[in-house]
C-alpha cells in the first residue's frame, strides 16, 4: 500500500482535480436546451472547453470543428495525465488513446478508396499531435489502399491489415480492414495491461473489459439489427477480452429474433442495466448510464491504482461523445423537442446526478 501511495500520490490528486472540471448537471441542462450551433458554441466557450474553441471559431463554429476542438481537450487530458503517471502505467492510457489513431487509419483508408482531395481527408482527422505515430503525410500520398496498408509498417495496425487485405479484395470494400484496424488498438490496449501487477492489473482489466463489453453489445445492435450481418459473422468481428460477456455469449445474443429476447440474454449486470431498453437504439445509452455510474463508484475506493486516471478519461471521453452527438443534432437541424427526446432520457442525467451527489 505504501510503495502505490507514492506511485500515484500525485496522479491521484491531479485526476480528482481533473475530475472537478467535468460538466455538471446545470450545464447539461441549459445545453439541452439549446436550439442553435452557435447558442452551443457560446455556452461551451464559458466552461473548460472554452480555451480550446478558438479554431472551432476560426471555422465559423460548424458540427465538425466544434467536435475536433472537443476532443482537443480530451486529448489533452490523456498528455495531462500521462505525464503524471510511471512510465509503464502511461503505457496503458497511450493504449487507450489507441483507439483513436485507429479512427484517423480508418479515416485515411476511406479517403484513398475514395479518391478524396487531400485537404477533405486531413480536415477529418483527430488532431493527436505527438500522440501519434502515423506516417500521415506519406499516407496522403498514397493513391492504392495497399500501399497505404505497406506504409504503415511500424504501428500495430500493419499485421492485420495486411491479413484483411484478402477479404478487401474479395468482397471490394473497406470494412474488413475496418474492423481489423479496431481489433488491433484493442489488443494493444489488453497487450499494455498484461504487463501489470496486481491491483492494477486487475482494476485495468476489469476497466477495459467492461468497456470492450459495450463495444460488443453496440456492434452487435449495428452488425445483426442494421446491417443484417449473420451471427457468424458477428461473432468473426467481435472484440475479445470483455469482462461479463463472453464469446458463447455474442454467439446466443446474435441470434435471437427479438429485442425481448436480446435483452433476456444478457449476462448479469447488464440484464438489469438495461432492462426498460424498448427500442434497439437505446442500447447503447442504456449501457453508459450503468457504466458512468460504475466510473465514478471507483472515486469513492481506494484511489492508489490505476484505474481512477483511466475511470476519468473515460468519463472525459463519454462527456466529448455526448456533446458531440448533441452538436450533430443541432447542426442537422433537428427540432428542439426531438433534441430533447434524443437526450434527455438517456445517461447523461443520471451521470451527472451521481456526480453531484459523490464529490
Amino acid at each position: 500500500m505504501i510503495d502505490r501511495l507514492f506511485r500515484y500520490a500525485y496522479a491521484q490528486a491531479k485526476t480528482r482535480a481533473m475530475k472537478s472540471g467535468l460538466l455538471d448537471h446545470d450545464d447539461w441542462h441549459y445545453l439541452l436546451r439549446m436550439q442553435s450551433l452557435n447558442d452551443f458554441f457560446s455556452y461551451l466557450t464559458a466552461t473548460d472547453y472554452g480555451p480550446f474553441l478558438s479554431n472551432a471559431a476560426t471555422a465559423g463554429a460548424d458540427a465538425r470543428s466544434i467536435s475536433l476542438s472537443l476532443h482537443d481537450a480530451l486529448f489533452k487530458d490523456y498528455i495531462k495525465l500521462t505525464r503524471a503517471l510511471p512510465k509503464s502505467r502511461s503505457l496503458v492510457l497511450y493504449g487507450l488513446l489507441s483507439r483513436y489513431e485507429a479512427e484517423n487509419v480508418k479515416t485515411l483508408l476511406r479517403g484513398i478508396w475514395r479518391a478524396s482531395p487531400d485537404e477533405s481527408i486531413r480536415s477529418m482527422l483527430y488532431r493527436l499531435g505527438t500522440l501519434s505515430r502515423l506516417p500521415v503525410a506519406a499516407l496522403l500520398e498514397a493513391r492504392q489502399v495497399p500501399v497505404a496498408v505497406d506504409l504503415l509498417k511500424k504501428t500495430v495496425f500493419h499485421a492485420p491489415l495486411v491479413h484483411a487485405l484478402v477479404l478487401f479484395r474479395t468482397q471490394d470494400r473497406l470494412f474488413p480492414l475496418e474492423i481489423a484496424v479496431d481489433m488491433a488498438a484493442f489488443r494493444l490496449l489488453a497487450d499494455r495491461i498484461s504487463g501489470l501487477r496486481g491491483i492494477d492489473r486487475k482494476t485495468a482489466a476489469g476497466l477495459a473489459g467492461v468497456f470492450t463489453d459495450g463495444v460488443n453489445l453496440s456492434w452487435l445492435v449495428r452488425f445483426r439489427w442494421i446491417y443484417g450481418l449473420s451471427p457468424e459473422e458477428i461473432i468473426n468481428y467481435s472484440l475479445p477480452g470483455g469482462h461479463y460477456i463472453t464469446l458463447h455469449d455474442i454467439g446466443n445474443l446474435a441470434r435471437v429474433s427479438d429485442l425481448p429476447a436480446f435483452l433476456a440474454a444478457l449476462p448479469h449486470p447488464y440484464r438489469s442495466a438495461l432492462e426498460k431498453v424498448r427500442q434497439w437504439r437505446q442500447v447503447q445509452l442504456f449501457f453508459q448510464t450503468w457504466l458512468v455510474a460504475e466510473l465514478y463508484g471507483l472515486f469513492r475506493k481506494d484511489p492508489f491504482h490505476i484505474g481512477l486516471p483511466l475511470s476519468y478519461i473515460l468519463l472525459k471521453e463519454m462527456e466529448v461523445k455526448a456533446l458531440e452527438g448533441l452538436v450533430s443534432a443541432i447542426g442537422a437541424g433537428e427540432s428542439f423537442d426531438g433534441v430533447l427526446q434524443l437526450w434527455e432520457g438517456c445517461w447523461m442525467r443520471d451521470a451527472w446526478n451521481e456526480k453531484r451527489e459523490t464529490a
